[in-house]
């Protein structure tokens, strides 16, 4: 692997000696797989200090002027996105792994495709997030005329593109 490639999941979950330990201890503890990723999620954002929902990135997103083509987001709205782009893939160790992973190596995932099938011919005023915890995230695209306090969300971002 040379300098500027980002790791897989697998290759930085292996690489960081703390991190391995703690989730392999989680992932064959006897909890459930909901509450391995409530502490797993805990750790992570403790840890790596990721933002938990759109409210944590106001205090954060000094990191963000280093790379303009990235725009800060949170676990709550990745895991969000995560279920929104595969709806059959919705083990919460994933979700919160995956999303973890993500804002830590600063990568997105495109949902065009989905935004796309979801609103059909209308258009999109931004994406509005529902759910009482980020294991609960859901993503509700926003069609225009519509209003997101409406559809029950918590949060919503305007759809930069």
């Amino acid at each position: 692997m040379n300098q500027n490639s980002i790791p897989s999941l697998e290759e930085w979950v292996d690489s960081e000696l703390e991190l391995n330990k703690k989730t392999t201890e989680l992932f064959e503890s006897d909890l459930s797989i909901e509450e391995q990723a409530i502490e797993a999620l805990q750790y992570l954002v403790q840890v790596y200090r990721l933002p938990q929902t759109p409210l944590d990135l106001e205090d954060g997103e000094e990191e963000s002027d280093q790379d303009s083509s990235y725009s800060p987001i949170s676990m709550f709205e990745l895991v969000a996105q995560l279920k929104f782009a595969d709806p059959e893939n919705n083990d919460p160790r994933y979700l919160v792994m995956t999303g973890a992973y993500l804002i830590k190596n600063k990568l997105v995932i495109d949902i065009s495709q989905e935004l796309r099938e979801y609103l059909g011919d209308d258009e999109l005023q931004g994406l509005g997030y529902r759910g009482e915890d980020i294991l609960e995230a859901e993503l509700v695209p926003v069609k225009k005329g519509e209003s997101w306090s409406e559809l029950g969300c918590r949060f919503f971002t305007k759809e930069v593109a």
